[in-house]
């Protein structure tokens, strides 16, 4: 299956960062028991590089495509596909970034925040676009512009949250998945190392989106 087949079929991209490996090793854990085949490891912090390495190079998370966020240059783009990145994000459109993960077929999902910026991402090969900040713009914008554009697919990241409520206006609008961080992977269970109520916690959202997208 691609993955953008498993994009669909699961509608939930996890966000995540931190500084010590054995922490994001447990979370990455996490995600693979929770059967999520995907996780956006966000390019925020000095160890970025190093962990996003040994995360990829962990045999016990094999089946999970791991791709690189909050990229903001090709360089950056290109450190992270040499590392075995499934997939790029950003949080603007680049063309640069673009061109190399076409050349690399790689997926891009770059950051947009128009219709514009959407189709000219489109164009230059970007099948998955980010409403980058969700939360600003909210779901009225990705309803209004699949009504002149219904074959774009969107995924709003930020301002997403994990109750039914806001899920359920994402959804009804039209977005093809949603990316969580914070509210998804929260600080306050890495600090109380309170892995199996992370897991509770991320089988509670899916269950959720899974009620939301039967309704939708």
């Amino acid at each position: 299956m691609s993955l953008m087949k498993k994009i669909e079929k699961n509608r939930l991209i996890p966000l995540f960062y931190h500084n010590d490996i054995k922490t994001c090793e447990k979370v990455l854990n996490v995600i693979n028991r929770c059967n999520l085949p995907v996780l956006e490891f966000t390019n925020r912090g000095p160890s970025a590089v190093d962990n996003f390495n040994r995360l990829i190079n962990s045999s016990e998370n094999s089946e999970i495509y791991i791709g690189a966020g909050s990229i903001k240059s090709d360089n950056e783009a290109k450190v992270f596909i040499d590392l075995g990145a499934s997939f790029i994000v950003s949080p603007f459109f680049d063309k640069e970034i673009a061109l190399l993960c076409k050349k690399n077929d790689i997926l891009y999902i770059p950051g947009c925040g128009s219709l514009t910026e959407m189709i000219t991402a489109e164009k230059h090969g970007a099948k998955l676009l980010k409403l980058f900040p969700g939360g600003v713009y909210g779901p009225k914008f990705i309803s209004s512009v699949l009504s002149p554009c219904p074959w774009l697919k969107i995924m709003p990241t930020g301002g997403v949250t994990a109750e039914i409520e806001n899920i359920s206006q994402w959804f009804s609008s039209g977005a093809f998945c949603i990316g969580m961080g914070s509210k998804l992977i929260s600080k306050k269970f890495l600090l109380d190392n309170d892995f199996g109520a992370l897991k509770n916690h991320i089988l509670n959202v899916i269950e959720t989106i899974n009620n939301v997208c039967e309704v939708n």
